[in-house]
Order: C-alpha cells, then sequence, then structure tokens
C-alpha cells in the first residue's frame, strides 16, 4: 500500500471513525487525486463520473 500513499496499515485501524488517522489520509489522498487529475487535464466531471462508476455512495 506504499504507492497508495499509506505508509503503515496500521494507521487505517480507526476506520470507523470519520474523525481519526485514517480519515485525514482519505481526505489527503481524495483531494491529492483531484489535483493530479487536473493537471493531467481532467475536469471535476470525469473524477466524479470515476467514483460514480466504481459504485462509491
Amino acid at each position: 500500500m506504499n504507492s497508495l500513499g499509506v505508509e503503515k496499515p496500521d494507521e487505517w485501524f480507526d476506520a470507523d471513525s470519520k474523525d481519526g488517522y485514517a480519515a485525514e489520509i482519505v481526505a489527503h489522498l481524495v483531494l491529492m487525486a483531484a489535483h493530479r487529475a487536473r493537471l493531467l487535464g481532467y475536469g471535476r466531471k470525469d473524477v466524479v463520473r470515476l467514483l460514480d462508476a466504481a459504485g462509491v455512495e
């Protein structure tokens, strides 16, 4: 999972909390992905369409 920006799998142990460290990691990864998508020429609608296609609710 290092290539996903997760250095230690145990940092996901509080995944049931929306305010824990795992939530911070998710926020960071989503914002970083949005920024990189923009650099590649993808817009917000493209990113949302990807999330929809992945089944994210």
